[in-house]
């Protein structure tokens, strides 16, 4: 729940919420890659383990590091149509990327000229925090990035919260915890952090209606 009192951290997921995603572009061009005889449920490639779902073992373990990016291109590619290479399934992953747009990068520089300290909580793999540092500079405002690939954890395991928790000092009560999954908001909410969900184009303005009465964001 939001309340009008002034935050003085935020904690923001990355994929959904600040860099939109479009996750039919990878499906799709996976499914160019696989052999007719075989789909992309089947292949545990589908638009919920791509969300975070974890419904796919490949997919968890590439996001909490415990598999290297060539072993993850290794795993598609045996699945894949002979003579597909690991050049394609680079592309194809990175294909439901679409960054950040200008509104959200607008944001994060009035939030740090407003003084919030940012930080950036998310669950990602080694490929797309490649591309994200690549193409979201706005993201060198955060003060941590917490990427599941390097701390070895996922959300919405307890142990993600308690380890930023610990390794910035922040206090839950005074931060704003937003993500786009209601389970990872669920369990932000037991550490007492304040949370948004962000599961509507229109967050941005809730969080400056509700929190910021002094930012003005552009549109």
């Amino acid at each position: 729940m939001l309340a009008n009192t002034r935050s003085k951290n935020i904690l923001f997921d990355l994929g959904g919420v600040l860099i939109d995603l479009d996750v039919r572009r990878t499906l799709d061009a996976f499914h160019a890659l696989l052999p007719p005889s075989l789909d992309l449920h089947t292949a545990s490639l589908t638009a919920n383990s791509l969300l975070g779902g974890h419904d796919s073992e490949l997919i968890d373990r590439y996001q909490t590091g415990d598999i290297s990016t060539d072993e993850f291109i290794r795993a598609i590619l045996s699945v894949c149509r002979p003579g597909t290479t690991a050049e394609q399934v680079r592309e194809a992953w990175f294909a439901m990327l679409l960054g950040m747009p200008q509104e959200r990068c607008q944001l994060l520089h009035q939030l740090a000229e407003q003084g919030y300290a940012i930080y950036v909580l998310s669950n990602i793999n080694e490929m797309h925090v490649e591309w994200t540092l690549a193409h979201c500079p706005a993201l060198r405002l955060a003060r941590r990035l917490f990427f599941s690939n390097e701390i070895h954890l996922a959300k919405p395991d307890p142990r993600c919260y308690e380890l930023v928790l610990r390794e910035t000092g922040i206090r839950p009560e005074e931060t704003i915890y937003i993500d786009d999954l209601p389970a990872n908001i669920e369990a932000g909410q037991a550490f007492g952090f304040r949370t948004l969900l962000a599961d509507t184009p229109s967050w941005p303005d809730q969080l400056h209606q509700s929190l910021l009465p002094n930012v003005q964001m552009t549109k």
